[in-house]
């Protein structure tokens, strides 16, 4: 008995010793920990639930590093600067990417050895911002949140006023005239309606409401020989244009930001505006609006050109520094793919994959989905240099001194083309 007890105790430990080496065995080597940067906010914590669904399906390990806005900007440029691989995948806002490009692996070998392709199923204008250079270089990201500006107004106030969707921006500014003039006392009596509210707040606020007035004038920010060209005919004409919108603002527009101009849609207190996709729930919420069911969304008006919305993706990357390249990859081609990405779109973010925009549950969900899938297909980028930080933050001063009255649109216009000049050839 005593020998049969020993054997059995002796058979139990060695099961146990190829148990715990076999766990072993799996965790390191099919358990890696990858260390994922991602935004504060919706667009990262969509990012951060598809990390923990990936762990629970794959056994894979994710560490997520979160940071406000601003932050993460700076966490990424000092991992990518220094090289310490911190992160294995880095979420970034579309406008950064030229800064970035550099220090990034080209997807094209983790494509190649795993015999996969880039589907055409992202949106071109999407997927064209993942390029470097811009369009037709080599893939150095996938696009994660399809974000692209919409037109938001009043369709009650146009209806009552016998006012037609805006196609363009002389209509916009008619529309507003009328408006400000005849709703003195709101659409309910409670107070002043103005035609439009607009963001003008110096440096990136007032340059994402300018852009696309600016783009639909036919200016554009640098000429063939990449030289600055703000201050062109077309370029001091569209200035012009807001200042004249800015009549038929509310006070203090001049200091307005993101949440200013919401505010005042959502309170009824001002008829049309440019906005994001993210504030269209708000709309819907009783709590928040006090218009509900009356707004409605479009795509961006247009003047000499055909109008185009300023896009601003979020896109995620493999560091060339990233110390777990190979998994990342998995995990980034994963994340982004069309089951994925419908998760993500039911988390508040916009897809950058056509058949996730035309998924029937979506549009049904999201009855503006069809607007968003033009804008984002028809829109345009920020200018693709890596001083784009440094010149929008000086390019929005002087928009934002002309709208306070302190600048001509003339003179505020060839201050900055001056500026502007300044910073490229500091950072030649």
């Amino acid at each position: 008995m005593n020998s049969n007890r020993a054997s059995l105790h002796w058979l139990l430990s060695l099961c146990l010793i190829f148990f715990l080496i076999a766990a072993g065995c799996r965790t390191s080597d099919n358990s890696p920990t990858l260390t994922l940067a991602v935004v504060s906010g919706v667009e990262g914590d969509a990012l951060k639930e598809a990390a923990r669904e990936y762990q629970q399906q794959t056994g894979a390990h994710i560490e997520v590093a979160e940071f406000p806005y601003a932050n993460l900007f700076e966490k990424e440029m000092i991992d990518l600067n220094s090289a310490t691989g911190a992160y294995d995948l880095i979420m970034m806002d579309d406008p950064w990417f030229p800064r970035f490009a550099s220090h990034l692996s080209d997807l094209a070998p983790f494509y190649q050895k795993r015999n996969l392709t880039v589907d055409d199923d992202f949106v071109p204008a999407s997927i064209a911002l993942c390029r470097h250079p811009y369009e037709t270089g080599a893939l150095y990201a996938l696009p994660y949140v399809g974000n692209s500006q919409l037109f938001f107004y009043r369709k009650d106030i146009f209806e009552k006023h016998n006012l037609r969707e805006p196609a363009t921006w002389d209509e916009v500014l008619t529309a507003a005239k009328t408006i400000s003039e005849r709703e003195l006392t709101g659409a309910s009596g409670g107070g002043r309606l103005y035609g439009y509210v607009m963001r003008a707040a110096q440096g990136n606020a007032v340059v994402a409401d300018f852009m696309p007035i600016f783009w639909a004038f036919g200016a554009e920010m640098f000429d063939s020989e990449g030289k600055p060209a703000v201050n062109s005919a077309e370029g001091i004409a569209a200035l012009r244009f807001m200042l004249e919108l800015g009549k038929h603002a509310p006070p203090g527009y001049v200091s307005f930001n993101a949440d200013e101009v919401s505010a005042h849609l959502l309170q009824g207190t001002a008829a049309m505006s440019i906005n994001w996709p993210a504030w269209i729930s708000a709309f819907g919420d009783e709590s928040k609006s006090k218009a509900i069911g009356k707004m409605a969304i479009t795509v961006m008006p247009g003047a000499n050109r055909s109008g185009q919305a300023e896009i601003g993706n979020w896109l995620v990357a493999i560091p060339k520094s990233a110390k777990n390249a190979e998994a990342a990859f998995d995990f980034l081609v994963w994340a982004t793919s069309a089951e994925q990405m419908k998760k993500s779109a039911l988390r508040g973010n916009p897809p950058t994959r056509r058949s996730v925009f035309k998924d029937s549950e979506l549009m049904a969900k999201f009855p503006s989905y069809p607007a968003q899938l033009r804008s984002l297909e028809t829109s345009r980028p920020r200018p693709r240099t890596p001083a784009w930080n440094e010149i929008e933050n000086v390019f929005g001063i002087f928009l934002s001194k002309a709208n306070s009255g302190e600048l001509s649109a003339e003179e505020a216009m060839n201050q900055a083309n001056l500026e502007i000049a300044k910073i490229l050839e500091r950072n030649r």
